[in-house]
């Protein structure tokens, strides 16, 4: 059963989009000092909130009036330009700090060849990501996000004054249902493909999790911890994923020469290391999707996993159930 945070302060929707916009917006700006220096963390901070904003924006847009030089486009254009130096620190630091202590000879000279290379392409992305903070077009981005924070617009659509909470948690119901249909949730195997397609599916889910402890004081805490560790486990998987694909031979659009030739050739216990943590990730998002099964179906029955179906969620902390099928289903196993 999740836990109770802090007292419900039943906000209404005007008062929640402006709260978690706010909040948002302050967020990114806090952070801006550190990625126009390089700072690792801050960009990737900055790149969270850029998301965050996105999906409030998406979220709260029945009642919001954005400047449109503060939609959700302007917002994708900023994170894509973060994004590039954030990808290239994730695989660096991967290569780095996880897989080369544990190489030698021939093959650990030509992976530290291949991070020095990888960090050559973060400083030009970081170059670029400098050059779109400095121009107008972000100016105006940031400028019209201060403006919605301190100054919010609204729209007279008759939501506005209805209460946050329920609106989040038809929100959550959505997405859970989403999740729970998505053919990474449903197959033994599900491709890579299918895999990072349910990541950023699960990333909508955390969004509309978070944003209700925010705004209804609520929050389905150990949904948030399982979304959290599910999305995390399937950011690992991806990386492991990006990298087999590269070391086998699949074109990497960004790579020079220099790093294609050293992705090439012949590799031999890097590859099989690879290999090997993927496949402890994907264990453990078995393990993690058995946990998403118990919390979100009845005990003894197995609801139809491409009809999936959520009772009610009422404004209090309550764990997410799919209604009991009509018809007798028989269990379904994990394999572990």
């Amino acid at each position: 059963m999740s836990q109770l945070l802090s007292p419900a302060p039943a906000l209404t929707v005007r008062q929640a989009a402006s709260r978690i916009v706010a909040r948002h917006v302050r967020e990114l700006v806090r952070y801006e000092k550190g990625a126009r220096t390089g700072n690792t963390e801050a960009i990737h901070q900055m790149r969270v909130q850029t998301r965050r904003l996105r999906a409030a924006l998406e979220l709260f847009a029945v009642v919001l009036r954005i400047d449109k030089h503060a939609g959700r486009a302007r917002l994708r254009w900023l994170g894509r330009a973060l994004g590039r130096v954030r990808d290239v620190d994730v695989i660096a630091t991967l290569l780095e700090e996880r897989h080369l202590p544990h190489l030698a000879g021939v093959e650990a000279t030509r992976l530290e060849d291949l991070v020095a290379a990888l960090k050559e392409r973060r400083w030009r992305a970081h170059r670029k990501l400098k050059a779109v903070l400095a121009r107008r077009r972000y100016a105006r981005l940031k400028q019209a996000l201060l403006d919605q924070a301190k100054r919010p617009r609204f729209r007279r659509s008759g939501d506005e004054d209805a209460m946050a909470a329920r609106l989040l948690a038809d929100r959550i119901l959505r997405e859970a249902r989403r999740v729970s249909a998505h053919r990474g949730m449903t197959e033994r195997e599900p491709e890579a493909a299918a895999l990072h397609a349910l990541r950023i599916t699960i990333k909508g889910l955390r969004y509309a999790l978070e944003f209700h402890a925010e705004a209804a004081g609520l929050a389905f805490e150990q949904e948030r911890h399982l979304t959290r560790d599910l999305q995390d486990c399937l950011g690992g998987i991806h990386d492991h994923d990006l990298l087999l694909s590269w070391f086998g031979g699949a074109a990497d659009a960004a790579a020079t020469p220099v790093e294609a030739q050293l992705f090439a050739g012949a590799w031999q216990v890097l590859p099989e290391r690879l290999a090997a943590d993927r496949a402890r990730l994907f264990r453990r998002f078995l393990r993690l999707r058995g946990r998403w099964r118990k919390r979100t179906e009845p005990a003894g029955t197995v609801a139809p996993l491409e009809e999936p179906r959520f009772v009610a969620l009422e404004a209090a902390p309550v764990q997410l159930r799919l209604a009991p099928p009509q018809k007798t289903v028989a269990s379904l196993r994990i394999v572990r």
